[in-house]
């Protein structure tokens, strides 16, 4: 066989682009594997600059960066270009290089290597890399806002916790929290500014269904996640809230609803100050921060509930024996020397046994909550009332001297007295009292909070002894 036909063969069969050019870049020879990449027949290749085929973009960094530096480096590897094809599209490739100085005056040899299988491995790659890199941060989130969930007391902690978990996923421009409140609007723990506040009202009653028209029909029938992509999105949506919210720079808007056993019991609002998409992730991550804090506050509030029943009766709700004890404990044990007298006033009610005898315990229970109520609204800001159990009340005063704890004491004969009692009509309750007074300095030795009251119930039992609905008092 003849070795210039088997080499001339081998040029054109290797399974890569041969191409040799002069040191201007006019191709002189090209083997048949590159004009099957470029599809284009022979002539209208050779003799035809190598940047004709390149595509804009590639042509200029040819012409900038990758010619200087072969000429100055004699040799270029696995440089990055796009080649224009016949059909249209585009095909990349990598492009070694070398320069021959001692052929035909100089020529640069080129080997185009087809980088698509390789183009497509790195893209895999770099979304695997991107999606790992979300992952990981979606999961450093998360752990950051269970520490701050665990962490936090109150719900305004929570709440706070949850708008900087937000922020962090979303990159939000502004994010708050706003909690639904026994009246049926929205307090707002972790909102702050005026301005913020003024927008974010204008969202709350259009979202609540007491503003405009919102896509929920009022958030509360139908708690869903929804992201107002765009300014215009938004001023449909919110016409009455559209001008602030161009004041404010708002141009895209999430609400994500807070679930609290099937009904809403909150939402977080994220503002973001261009328009923005939150893809299913984004989505489900705020979701799931929501839930979390939910959780939390669940938590908060039943320890509160324990905490307040643990110090209130739960017929009347006032505080309780161990509440009324607490706080005489800590009147007590002040030490500047001038200590304001302290008075506890012991009310216990005439003729309460003839309710329950009479109209049964419901109505006598009925009864114990109208005149408990009566009590608290008829004593002074700052003294303290309370249930000791059964139809036997308490008053603890700071700053009662003997002629105002008598005041007092009269004042609440009068209020039980005055209290209507439908429940037991045809029948009077009164109240016997009884006054226990201490005036610091008075005795070398600090009575206890056990003695105050035990004094009290003394004085009232001398009430009870001398006619019933009258007042006693005994100094400590």
């Amino acid at each position: 066989m003849n070795p210039g036909v088997q080499a001339r063969d081998l040029f054109d069969l290797i399974p890569c682009g041969l191409i040799s050019a002069t040191t201007r870049g006019v191709i002189t020879t090209v083997n048949d594997t590159f004009l099957a990449m470029v599809e284009k027949k022979r002539e209208e290749v050779v003799g035809h600059h190598l940047i004709e085929h390149l595509t804009p973009g590639s042509r200029l960094y040819f012409e900038t960066g990758f010619m200087p530096q072969l000429k100055a480096h004699g040799r270029a590897s696995e440089v990055a270009f796009d080649l224009c094809l016949s059909s249209g599209e585009t095909l990349s490739v990598f492009l070694n290089a070398v320069v021959d100085r001692e052929r035909d005056g100089g020529t640069i040899l080129f080997a185009v290597f087809d980088a698509t299988l390789r183009r497509h491995y790195e893209r895999e790659l770099l979304a695997a890399r991107r999606l790992a890199e979300r992952s990981e941060t979606r999961v450093t989130i998360l752990q950051t806002a269970t520490t701050a969930f665990g962490n936090a007391g109150s719900e305004e902690e929570v709440a706070h916790a949850l708008a900087d978990a937000s922020r962090a996923a979303t990159d939000a421009m502004a994010a708050s929290v706003y909690l639904c409140d026994p009246s049926g609007g929205f307090s707002a723990p972790s909102s702050s500014g005026a301005a913020k506040q003024l927008v974010e009202a204008a969202l709350l009653d259009a979202l609540g269904g007491r503003g405009d028209p919102s896509p929920t029909g009022g958030l509360a029938q139908s708690p869903t996640t929804v992201v107002y992509s765009g300014s215009a999105e938004l001023s449909a949506h919110f016409p009455s809230a559209a001008a602030a919210l161009r004041t404010a720079r708002v141009e895209a808007l999430a609400t994500v609803p807070l679930i609290d056993d099937g009904a809403l019991g909150g939402i977080l609002l994220a503002s973001f100050g261009r328009p923005r998409r939150l893809d299913p992730p984004t989505v489900d991550l705020l979701e799931s921060l929501a839930q979390q804090s939910v959780l939390v506050l669940q938590r908060i509030r039943l320890r509160e509930l324990i905490s307040y029943r643990s110090l209130h009766d739960p017929l009347t709700g006032l505080p309780n024996r161990h509440s009324l004890q607490r706080r005489l404990d800590q009147l007590l044990t002040g030490t500047h020397p001038n200590q304001p007298t302290i008075a506890v006033l012991f009310i216990d009610l005439d003729g309460f046994k003839s309710v329950n005898d009479r109209f049964g315990h419901l109505a006598g229970d009925s009864v114990l909550r109208r005149i408990g109520a009566s009590l608290e609204r008829a004593v002074r800001s700052g003294d303290m009332v309370g249930r000791l159990g059964g139809d036997e009340f308490l008053l603890i005063c700071e700053d009662a001297d003997e002629q105002s704890a008598g005041d007092l004491a009269e004042r609440l004969r009068a209020t039980v007295r005055n209290t209507p009692l439908e429940e037991a009509t045809g029948l009077s309750v009164s109240a016997s009292v009884g006054v226990s007074i201490y005036r610091p300095g008075t005795s070398p030795e600090k009575p206890t909070g056990d003695a105050l009251i035990q004094l009290a119930d003394e004085a009232m039992y001398q009430s009870k002894r001398t006619g019933k609905d009258r007042a006693t008092i005994i100094r400590a």
